[in-house]
């Protein structure tokens, strides 16, 4: 598999969210360009703020190419799909990011996918990631260290003006996504997405923080790694509170 990094597509892919946002990053420390590890975190709404600013910083600043696991809707898209993959995106499946492992790539993962970019009214940085560890058993298999993120920010730049689940709460689009096609198209409704009041961002401070690196022990059974991966989430959550008390410390100065 052949894995693009474009340097000045990478760059110009987060400028503006780096001007209008002001990105702050903290835990740079825990990065280490030498050695490959996954980076997990949370998405944020839309998925096209975060990221982006992610991937240039490691890129930039840390001179990791990073490879991001993207949802496959972004490959269905003929231009955008050029973007995604100009800046280290593969569609995200286990097979392809083995492939990206045993070339001894970092990988950006979001647990949460395409449902925790499609959030609804009251989701604000939840982290929606279902019974999903196959990351971890592939941690496990390459002996790659986690490295988890936070980012705060990217759920509080729109107000949502209609919810998703208005539209399935309606029984005739339950009855729609019982057709084969469209139900697999549209993921049973997960990925629909909300639609803010504003199309202009709300201009917010981004910060980011990484957290010290976890080994995934390789004898930790399907049980114990629930567990790890729900600790994870828990460690996720307690570094937001973490960085909303740093952002209103800020506003107060």
């Amino acid at each position: 598999m052949h894995i693009q990094h474009n340097s000045k597509l990478i760059r110009l892919g987060s400028l503006l969210q780096r001007f209008y946002f002001r990105p702050t990053f903290f835990g740079v420390e825990h990065i280490n360009p030498n050695q490959p590890a996954m980076y997990v975190g949370n998405h944020t709404i839309y998925g096209v703020l975060d990221s982006p600013i992610i991937i240039d910083y490691l890129y930039t600043e840390h001179k990791i190419a990073i490879v991001s696991l993207a949802d496959h809707l972004h490959f269905k898209v003929p231009l955008w799909r050029k973007v995604v993959t100009g800046m280290g995106g593969v569609d995200g499946i286990q097979e392809y990011a083995r492939q990206a492992m045993q070339q001894g790539y970092s990988l950006l993962i979001f647990p949460g996918g395409g449902r925790e970019v499609a959030k609804r009214r009251g989701e604000e940085y939840q982290l929606i990631w279902k019974e999903r560890y196959g990351f971890l058993k592939l941690a496990q298999e390459f002996n790659y260290d986690i490295v988890p993120f936070a980012a705060l920010g990217g759920d509080d730049v729109y107000e949502l003006g209609f919810d998703a689940n208005t539209l399935l709460e309606q029984k005739w689009f339950k009855k729609l996504l019982t057709v084969p096609s469209i139900g697999k198209l549209l993921r049973n409704g997960e990925v629909i997405p909300s639609v803010p009041k504003n199309i202009i961002p709300k201009r917010v401070h981004f910060y980011f923080k990484f957290l010290p690196n976890q080994k995934v022990d390789k004898e930790l059974t399907a049980m114990e790694l629930k567990k790890y991966r729900d600790d994870l989430q828990e460690k996720i959550y307690q570094t937001l509170q973490e960085l909303v008390e740093i952002r209103t410390l800020n506003t107060k100065l």
